[in-house]
């Protein structure tokens, strides 16, 4: 795909299905829990995302490598899921690993994990700067017992302890030093690890999880609940519109299932069915909306991005650790939005949005994110065109995500 591509508003009522990919958590969760039985697991409607994709093979490879006489090297990129998971997972049983990343994997902290893993006994040290990847591995057998951890900048660090535990001897108690971010995420671990027949007891401030077998049959994937977000930003962007997403549900375990609650206030309704959701545009928004993060932190740049173009004014709390993320997500926010005249000012611990839309056309940077490109491509609404850079970022969540985009008629690319 090219550098930065252009993008052209139909200037039409969007209306139809998309069908989105299995949510990428979840898949992440499974893949790892399967890993750690003999036994492959069926799996229905696994996410088809870079990360996902990149999890997997190395999963196989790590199968393949574990006797290897020197240091295999395992490249996580950007993926938080793979270097974090596959730190715990590869403390485990046989094998010499360097686990790597990109230049951005190398600023996002991990020293929580790894500080909890050596006091169960794991062999982890620092092959660069101390605190962050990349990590020196070697893995050993760990009987488990009882470990402190601080979750208040990753939920992910408390995830991929509690999915080796059950391999432990003794099983794994873990004691929350501090209010856990994205708690959702934990609920989620738990709730899949209880699904394959461990028995999770998930307190307020500790986790306790048995020695046990994992028991797999076969398991379809939701539908992904962070990828609906950019299709509630075109709903609530384009007045008149109705879009049918498939596989997602009202009762599910992904967070981020939130959104039907959050968009109410941003002018969409969520009608659920059997077959998933119709999400149809109300005209009805608030002209000031507070959200707190801690939850549902991989919402803050869609619900900016719109906002910005409904001119509601945001009030955004519970996002320090938005700066561990593919980007500093909220100087990227506020640098893209300050091009269109908006402005982001800190009150307190909050910080403020205030919408101001005064241009016709733009570019933007994606940031190497994700989230960022995606969440930025639907504001083509309100101007004549834009331009958004390294537009292929979208990999790593949401393949599909340009393609579809254009069968809905959002916009054309050029």
């Amino acid at each position: 795909m090219a550098s930065s591509i252009t993008l052209k508003s139909t200037g039409k009522q969007i209306k139809g299905s998309v069908k989105i990919d299995g949510s990428k958590s979840i898949s992440n969760r499974v893949l790892i829990m399967n890993a750690l039985t003999s036994k492959d697991l069926l799996v229905e409607g696994l996410s088809v995302s870079d990360d996902t994709k990149r999890l997997r093979f190395y999963l196989n490879f790590a199968e393949t490598c574990r006797r290897s006489m020197i240091p295999m090297v395992v490249n996580a990129e950007n993926a938080g899921t793979v270097m974090r998971f596959l730190t715990a997972y590869l403390s485990v049983g046989e094998g010499s690993w360097l686990l790597s990343g990109c230049e951005r994997m190398s600023q996002r902290p991990i020293t929580e994990l790894v500080e909890a893993l050596r006091s169960l006994g794991a062999k982890i040290s620092y092959a660069g700067q101390q605190g962050f990847p990349p990590l020196k591995v070697e893995s050993k057998k760990i009987k488990g017992g009882e470990i402190n951890i601080d979750p208040s900048r990753s939920s992910q660090f408390v995830s991929a302890l509690m999915m080796i535990a059950p391999s432990f001897k003794y099983g794994l108690t873990i004691k929350l030093d501090k209010k856990p971010v994205s708690k959702p995420y934990i609920s989620m671990t738990a709730e899949l690890m209880k699904q394959f027949g461990i028995d999770v007891r998930l307190g307020k401030h500790q986790i306790t999880i048995p020695s046990a077998k994992y028991k797999f049959d076969k398991f379809s994937v939701e539908s992904d609940w962070s990828s609906a977000s950019f299709w509630y930003e075109v709903t609530a962007l384009n007045p008149g519109s109705g879009i049918r997403i498939p596989k997602l549900y009202e009762h599910s375990i992904q967070g981020d299932s939130a959104l039907s609650d959050i968009f109410r206030n941003l002018g969409v309704e969520t009608v659920f069915d059997d077959i998933g959701v119709r999400l149809l545009n109300t005209g009805n928004a608030v002209e000031d909306f507070e959200f707190n993060a801690v939850d549902c932190p991989d919402l803050v740049p869609v619900i900016m991005a719109t906002c910005a173009a409904k001119a509601i004014k945001l009030k955004l709390s519970g996002i320090s650790h938005l700066k561990y993320k593919e980007s500093d997500r909220l100087l990227a926010m506020d640098e893209e939005l300050s091009k269109i005249g908006c402005s982001i000012k800190r009150e307190g611990s909050s910080f403020v949005l205030s919408p101001k839309i005064d241009v016709r056309s733009v570019s933007f940077n994606s940031h190497k994110d994700h989230r960022i490109a995606m969440c930025l491509a639907p504001l083509v609404s309100l101007f004549d065109q834009i331009d958004i850079g390294n537009p292929e970022v979208v990999e790593k969540s949401y393949p599909g995500y340009w393609s579809d985009m254009q069968e809905m008629k959002v916009f054309t690319i050029s």
